[in-house]
């Protein structure tokens, strides 16, 4: 139970993030965004080196190169919001995904913009999406 209440934690930080900075976090979104029409792969380990080549503030970057836990939990609000992501954000399973995180967005960033309530569900509906391609 321990690694769940470790990743309550994770999620409030990563919302308080959100809040603190809505302009980096629509930066970033936008970002990956882009790399995604690009065709890149889209991981934190590279997110730094894409930032430089494509000329994104690598401070922003940066940030998420140092703090997997907060780039684990921000890429799940990102494909959540928008599902088709998932083409070039990979996940692994993590007790990240048995936090409520549409119930930690709201309590902490306010209004959300998801159309997926999780990451399993914005798996259906990626699923569904590019099969309709």
């Amino acid at each position: 139970m321990a690694g769940v209440e470790r990743a309550r934690q994770m999620v409030a930080k990563a919302c308080h993030w959100v809040r603190l900075h809505p302009e980096k976090w629509r930066k970033l979104k936008d970002f990956c965004g882009y790399l995604m029409e690009e065709g890149d792969l889209i991981q934190r380990g590279n997110v730094y080196e894409l930032a430089r080549r494509y000329g994104m503030d690598v401070r922003l970057a940066s940030e998420f190169r140092r703090d997997h836990n907060l780039w684990s939990v921000l890429t799940r609000y990102m494909v959540m919001e928008r599902p088709m992501l998932l083409s070039a954000i990979s996940f692994r399973e993590t007790p990240i995904d048995r936090v409520p995180l549409v119930e930690f967005w709201r309590d902490i960033v306010g209004e959300d913009e998801f159309v997926a309530g999780s990451l399993e569900e914005a798996r259906r509906i990626y699923d569904i999406q590019r099969g309709a391609e």
